[in-house]
C-alpha cells in the first residue's frame, strides 16, 4: 500500500462527497424528528411549536446521526485515483 500526499482537489472531492450525502441523511432524520414531534403535539393540543428554542436544539440534534452515516458512506467511496483506508498506528513505545 503506498501512502500519497492529500493534494486540495482530493480534499474538495471527499468533502463533497460527505457534503452531498450529508444533506440527504441529515434532511431525513430531521424530518423524521419534525414529522413525529409535530404530530405528537398536535395530539396533545398544541398547535406552535417551531418558534421555541428546544425545537430548534432538537433540529441540530437530530441531524447528528445524518451526518455520521453521510461520513462513513463517503470514507468508503472510491475516488478517482485513490481511495481511503484506516491502517493502525505503529505503536513503538
Amino acid at each position: 500500500m503506498q501512502e500519497m500526499e492529500l493534494t486540495w482537489g482530493q480534499v474538495i472531492r471527499i468533502w463533497w462527497a460527505a457534503f452531498w450525502r450529508w444533506i440527504i441523511w441529515a434532511n431525513l432524520t430531521v424530518d423524521l424528528y419534525a414529522g413525529l414531534v409535530g404530530i405528537s403535539l398536535l395530539i396533545f393540543g398544541h398547535s406552535e411549536w417551531g418558534q421555541s428554542h428546544w425545537a430548534y436544539d432538537g433540529i441540530i440534534l437530530a441531524s447528528i446521526p445524518g451526518a455520521i452515516i453521510a461520513l462513513r458512506l463517503a470514507l468508503k467511496v472510491p475516488y478517482k485515483g485513490f481511495r481511503i483506508v484506516i491502517v493502525a498506528a505503529n505503536s513503538t513505545r
